[in-house]
């Protein structure tokens, strides 16, 4: 299929010579018009693939002004024509991204070839345009807060999730600021660094823990992790962030809570319901002189060596499952030397009410 182009020339002897070349060279001349303001009108019944454009045109639109309108409102790629190579000029044409620059006068050889260029470039950007609207799409709909950065790591584009994370329902809060700027002082040497890894890498940024502020300075905890993207034509970084303030608060507490039973002077040992070890406190390491490392995973039996030994249901879950707690005094032979301990014993349930385990407390001479 043809490609149509449309001229827009004040010179009528510079139109002439073009209607010509692009004859010659097999393209479609839907229209020539000397002024601007003709040239949109045309674009808005017959709109075509390829527009060249005199820079200074008669009339109160000259050629950058009228292709700034065209392309707001039809996206056609211009191609500019001027004998101008004033710096002031070449400079507004290139602010406004065209597709092409010939200075007059233009050979034949050289309009087919720049002809070709702009359309398959404009293409090009279309198809970019698109993916890009898909992965806007994508982030938009996605359950994850998503904030996409430079490499200079500012904020280019974030979804509602993104907003809500840093509490602001106004886009225009964030964007165009540094993503350091809400990240803790405390964190912010680990986030520089993961940015220039990345950076320098050309890869993502592996799973990181930070805390971030609101836009109210609000501090939280997050898990990041980070992709190379193109987005905008440029390498970007897509951000995937978690607020896990109650999981780390959580996992704190957990690890408090572990700090103490170590420190218990009582032995704490818990099964699941087929008598493997699930924890060994460090009083069970001295008791049983065995490592956590070498009990985690073991059967009962391996570790309670006793003359009268039984399964770990008779001897611990069939008694505590009779009143949810059980007490008794066995006879260890520990290290070949045989010790009397005394044994508590209590059933583990979880929020249902379902049993999961036992935890025992093992009292030594030591603890008595």
């Amino acid at each position: 299929m043809k490609k149509k182009i449309l001229i827009v020339e004040d010179d009528s002897l510079i139109s002439t010579i073009f209607r010509m070349f692009l004859k010659e060279l097999g393209y479609d001349l839907i229209g020539i018009v000397e002024d601007g303001k003709e040239a949109i009108r045309l674009c808005e019944k017959i709109k075509p693939d390829i527009i060249l454009m005199d820079v200074h045109l008669g009339g109160d639109l000259d050629g950058i002004q009228t292709t700034e309108l065209i392309k707001t409102k039809f996206d056609i790629p211009v191609i500019f024509l001027s004998s101008d190579t004033e710096e002031s000029t070449i400079q507004r044409v290139i602010n406004i991204h065209s597709y092409g620059y010939l200075v007059k006068p233009i050979d034949k050889r050289e309009l087919g070839i720049s002809i070709e260029l702009a359309f398959y470039k404009h293409q090009f950007d279309l198809d970019q345009k698109m993916r890009e609207q898909r992965f806007r799409n994508f982030i938009t709909d996605s359950p994850e807060a998503i904030i996409v950065i430079n490499e200079n790591g500012v904020i280019e584009y974030l979804n509602c999730l993104g907003l809500k994370l840093l509490k602001t329902a106004y886009i225009e809060d964030l964007m165009g600021l540094p993503l350091l700027s809400f990240v803790s002082d405390e964190y912010s040497a680990i986030f520089k660094e993961r940015l220039e890894n990345s950076l320098t890498l050309e890869t993502g940024i592996p799973y990181t823990h930070l805390k971030l502020k609101t836009i109210h300075g609000e501090l939280f905890d997050v898990g990041l992790t980070g992709a190379q993207i193109e987005f905008n034509g440029k390498k970007n970084l897509q951000l995937i962030i978690r607020d896990i303030t109650q999981e780390f608060a959580y996992r704190q507490l957990l690890a408090e809570k572990a700090n103490i039973i170590n420190n218990f002077v009582d032995g704490v040992v818990t099964f699941d319901l087929e008598g493997k070890v699930k924890s060994w406190n460090r009083a069970c390491e001295r008791i049983f002189g065995v490592s956590e490392a070498n009990t985690i995973g073991k059967s009962y039996c391996s570790l309670f060596i006793s003359e009268e030994q039984k399964t770990f249901a008779e001897d611990i879950l069939i008694p505590v499952g009779d009143n949810d707690k059980y007490e008794t005094s066995i006879t260890l032979e520990i290290q070949n030397k045989k010790e009397e301990v005394k044994l508590r014993a209590n059933l583990l349930r979880n929020e249902k009410g379902e049993e999961t385990g036992v935890v025992c407390y093992i009292r030594d001479h030591i603890c008595s």
